[in-house]
């Protein structure tokens, strides 16, 4: 294998090794990445998704039988690291990424993004589950995996059915994305209403959604365009207000002026964010 620095791989017995770009999806399905032909594996049992820069990510989708790293059940997004085991089903896999990114390639990386992407308007949203610490000491590991990983799983679909993107997988939530095309702003809207008919289920969780320009950085090569700029920052300031305000679907100004009439929202007050200048505008949809 012809690797750069940072490249990971899968290796298993029997099979050749699986260079991972982008997304790695694990599953029964013909249309996985990785087909594992086994009863005990879901249709779409799990991914692996590079984010940031460098960092690959196990994300449990709701299997039934889990997903196992380290014979610790996946019962949210973790962080993977080198010489991890991964098993799904019957079949067990070492994650490897012996070089990680040095900071000299992170610096090139990021001088590169500045010189040569164009900022370009997109709609951001994250959603976060509430109260993750006493919701997982609450329940036996089994029961969050399948609580965390079908809740990230329908999220997913209802994203991408909607034209969306997830950007980055966290602990306990993640960051999508919409392009503002033609189409984007009745997407988002249609995308959002069926969101907040999920958050009628367990487990609870909030959604914020913004409207701003970001540029998009990462290691093309290998897969990788994850979103930055201080839009991005923006929207997870939002995330914290959103939860000290006990709002379920906060909006900026921004996104509201955007989706027009597509959703019924009212004002939420004047709020300041830590490390932006004055007082914004939010909205309750």
């Amino acid at each position: 294998m012809d690797l750069k620095e940072g490249a990971a791989w899968l290796e298993a017995q029997g099979r050749d090794h699986i260079v991972i770009r982008g997304n790695c999806s694990l599953g029964r399905s013909p249309k996985s990445a990785v087909v594992l032909d086994s009863p005990k594996v879901s249709r779409r049992h799990a991914i692996i998704n590079l984010q940031n820069v460098g960092e690959f990510w196990l994300i449990d989708l709701g299997s039934s039988n889990g997903t196992f790293l380290n014979k610790r059940r996946v019962h949210q997004p973790v962080r993977l690291c080198d010489m991890d085991q991964i098993t799904v089903g019957d079949t067990a896999f070492t994650f490897r990424q012996p070089e990680e990114i040095s900071a000299e390639l992170r610096t090139t990386m990021a001088q590169q993004t500045i010189r040569e992407t164009a900022n370009i308007p997109v709609w951001l949203l994250v959603a976060d589950i509430e109260n993750f610490t006493p919701l997982s000491r609450s329940m036996v590991s089994d029961k969050l995996a399948t609580l965390v990983g079908g809740w990230v799983s329908t999220c997913k679909e209802i994203v991408e059915e909607h034209h969306g993107e997830i950007d980055k997988y966290l602990g306990d939530g993640f960051l999508a994305y919409w392009h503002d095309d033609d189409k984007g702003a009745e997407n988002v809207a249609a995308g959002l209403q069926k969101l907040k008919q999920l958050q009628r289920n367990e487990p609870r969780f909030r959604l914020v959604l913004h409207h701003g320009l970001v540029s998009s950085g990462g290691m093309r090569a290998m897969g990788e365009e994850s979103l930055i700029g201080k839009e991005v920052i923006f929207v997870f300031r939002m995330e914290k207000l959103a939860g000290s305000l006990g709002i379920l679907l906060l909006a900026s100004e921004a996104a509201k002026i955007k989706l027009g009439s597509l959703m019924k929202c009212e004002p939420a007050g004047l709020h300041q964010l830590k490390g932006f200048e004055g007082e914004h505008t939010f909205f309750k949809c």
